[in-house]
C-alpha cells in the first residue's frame, strides 16, 4: 500500500523533531508522519514546510508536490535518483524524432483510453441496471478497435485526436446519465464551474503528480510527449501517459461517490474540505486492487501506474513501440 501524506489545512506546519517528520496543526496539535510514506502533497498556499523537513524527506527518497487550487501540480521536489536516465532519454529523443513512432504510440495510448472508457460505462451500466448504455460501451470499444486496425500511414495526430474527441462526447454523455441532475453536469468541460468538472480537474491533478514522479524514476523525460503539444514547462508525456488511467483512477470513484461528498465551491474553486474529500476518494481508489489485461496481475492501481512507466521505458529503450500494450482494466 502506497502511503501519501496529504496536507491541505491552512496554518499547518511540517517540520522535524527527533528524526521524524511532524505535522503541527493550526490548533497546535502535533502528529507524526507515517514511516512508510512515499509522497507528500501540499494543497494549500498557507501550509509551510521547513528546509530540514525537505532534507529529511529527500534523504528517504520521498518527493513533495505542491498543488494549486485547481489541483494542478505547480512544483515538485524530487530527490536525486540513480537509474537508466541517460540511455532511456537518448532513446526517447531518438525515437520521438520519427513521426511514425509518435503516431504509433499516440494511437495505442488513445485506443487504450477509449477501451477503458468503454469498460467503465459497461461496469456502471451493470451496477446501476442501466443496460441501455451497453450499446454505448460497445460503440466505444469498436472505435478503439478501428483506431488500432487503421494503417499507420493513413493516420495523423489530428485524426487520432478527432477519434478521441468523438469517443469523449459519447462517453461523457453516458457518464452524465449516472450522475444526479442537481450537479448540473452536461459533459466534460475543464473550464466549467459545476462541481463534477471541478472535481475531475482536481482528481486529475493528483494523478498527474503520481505519473510524473514515476516517469522521472523510470528515466523518461516528462516534457517530451507524442500526442499533447510540446510547450515549454508543459509535461506533455505526463498528459499522454495518464490518458488510459483517467477513466479508472479518477472518473470511476467520482462518478460513484460524488453525490455524498458535499462539495462546495467558492468563486469557482473548491473549498479546503472539498479538496480533502476528493483527494481521499482518489487516493483510496489508487490503493484499490485492479487486474491488468496485459499481465493478468492483480495489484493496487498505483502499482500498475508505477510498473507501466518502467514498461514504457523498456519499450522505448528497445525501440519496439509496435509491441506496446498499455494498461487496460479487467473487471
Amino acid at each position: 500500500m502506497v502511503e501519501v501524506l496529504y496536507v491541505v489545512e491552512p496554518g499547518t506546519r511540517i517540520g522535524v523533531r527527533k528524526g521524524s517528520v511532524i505535522i503541527v496543526g493550526r490548533d497546535g496539535k502535533v502528529g507524526v508522519a507515517p514511516p512508510n510514506i512515499e509522497s507528500v502533497i501540499i494543497a494549500s498556499s498557507r501550509v509551510s514546510i521547513s528546509s530540514k523537513a525537505i532534507r529529511l524527506l529527500a534523504s528517504r527518497g520521498i518527493n513533495v508536490t505542491f498543488l494549486d487550487p485547481m489541483g494542478h501540480p505547480i512544483a515538485m521536489l524530487f530527490p536525486p535518483v540513480v537509474n537508466k536516465t541517460v540511455l532511456t532519454r537518448v532513446r526517447q529523443y531518438e525515437l520521438f524524432l520519427s513521426k511514425e513512432v509518435r503516431l504509433e504510440l499516440a494511437r495505442r495510448i488513445v485506443g487504450c483510453k477509449i477501451e477503458n472508457q468503454a469498460r467503465l460505462v459497461r461496469y456502471l451500466a451493470r451496477n446501476r441496471s442501466e443496460t441501455s448504455l451497453n450499446e454505448v460501451s460497445y460503440m466505444l470499444s469498436s472505435m478503439a478497435a478501428q483506431l488500432m486496425n487503421a494503417k499507420i500511414q493513413d493516420l495523423t495526430t489530428d485524426a487520432i485526436m478527432s477519434v478521441e474527441a468523438q469517443a469523449a462526447n459519447k462517453y461523457w454523455d453516458a457518464i452524465a446519465v449516472f450522475l444526479p441532475q442537481n450537479l448540473g453536469f452536461h459533459g466534460r468541460n475543464p473550464d466549467s464551474v459545476d462541481s463534477m468538472n471541478v472535481a475531475l480537474n482536481y482528481g486529475y491533478g493528483i494523478l498527474y503528480s503520481a505519473a510524473e514522479k514515476y516517469l522521472l524514476m523510470a528515466g523518461l523525460d516528462p516534457y517530451l510527449g507524442v500526442l499533447h503539444s510540446l510547450k515549454s514547462g508543459k509535461p506533455s508525456l505526463v498528459f499522454d501517459f495518464v490518458e488510459p488511467f483517467r477513466p479508472i483512477a479518477v472518473d470511476k470513484p467520482l462518478v460513484m461517490g460524488i453525490d455524498g461528498l458535499g462539495i462546495k465551491l467558492i468563486n469557482g474553486l473548491l473549498d479546503y474540505d472539498s479538496r480533502r474529500v476528493i483527494a481521499k476518494l482518489v487516493l483510496n481508489n489508487l490503493d484499490r486492487e485492479y487486474v491488468s489485461q496485459r499481465t493478468r496481475r492483480k495489484a493496487p492501481l498505483i502499482e500498475h501506474i508505477k510498473h507501466e512507466t518502467w514498461y514504457l521505458a523498456s519499450i522505448i529503450r528497445e525501440g519496439s513501440i509496435s509491441d506496446y500494450k498499455c494498461f487496460t482494466w479487467v473487471f
